[in-house]
């Protein structure tokens, strides 16, 4: 029988999950998927001196992938212009990434912690 290492969808993002937890995020459990949604409001990250005019959770992923290489998706983009406030405080993570590379961004996600 091939034993497969490498983890379920569900494991990974049941480990991607209390990597945020552990760092003051919250997650959002999908039903299903390989993508989870992370609330980062309660970490009270600014972007507001960037001056950039865009989204909260656009200079946020940018700033997550320049300073720590962890790259995670806005969802504000998929908003239109009068909704987009509903999703400001709000990343998407993929789950379907090999145990290595969850496991690296386990590490630089409870790094994030609010101290």
């Amino acid at each position: 029988a091939v034993v497969s290492t490498q983890s379920t969808g569900e494991e990974n993002c049941r480990k991607l999950a209390d990597a945020f937890t552990d760092a003051g995020c919250v997650p959002v459990w999908p039903d299903g998927g390989y993508f989870m949604l992370v609330d980062t409001g309660p970490m009270g990250w600014d972007f507001t001196a960037e001056n950039t005019g865009r989204c909260y959770d656009v200079d946020c992923v940018k700033w997550l992938t320049r300073e720590f290489k962890l790259a995670t998706i806005p969802i504000s983009v998929f908003y239109g212009d009068q909704n987009r406030h509903l999703a400001a405080k709000y990343i998407r993570v993929c789950c379907a990434k090999s145990d290595a590379t969850i496991d690296k961004a386990c590490e630089i996600i409870r790094s994030l912690r609010k101290a």
